[in-house]
């Protein structure tokens, strides 16, 4: 497979990848990037529409840096996403130290949890970086 089919796989999957579910939480559910036009689903969109241009145009190696972008993109919403989490439970175990409800609000805490979504989004990512980092090794333009 070319790089240039490559970037146009990685534009799509991670385009896809704004749209599946990333994080589950009770009661609310199934939670995507894209959160109706209003998430930062939107951001990845345009870098894979970047990316999608870029390639389409011929200028491949250039796809590195929407894929580079997006997969820091990710990665700064992945640690925000956990530093998030550590907190409330910290909060939540100072907070409700002998409330009769605690229980239930662990129960609810952990069952948060990460969905398939992240890996849709990191393959993405990663084909796009890697495309371009490869037309790139190769001398391509």
């Amino acid at each position: 497979m070319d790089n240039k089919t490559l970037s146009i796989a990685g534009a799509g999957t991670l385009t896809l990848g704004v749209f599946v579910p990333v994080i589950s939480l009770p009661i609310i559910g199934n939670m995507n990037f894209f959160a109706n036009g209003k998430g930062d689903g939107v951001f990845l969109i345009v870098l894979a529409l970047v990316a999608l241009g870029l390639a389409l145009t011929g200028r491949t190696r250039h796809v590195l840096w929407p894929g580079l972008l997006s997969l820091a993109f990710l990665a700064y919403k992945f640690v925000g996403f956990q530093s998030t989490m550590s907190e409330m439970k910290s909060k939540m175990d100072s907070e409700l130290a002998g409330n009769p409800f605690r229980g239930l609000a662990e129960a609810a805490m952990s069952s948060v949890q990460l969905q398939w979504g992240w890996v849709v989004l990191l393959a993405g990512a990663g084909l796009l970086t890697y495309a371009g980092w490869m037309e790139r090794k190769n001398g391509s333009d």
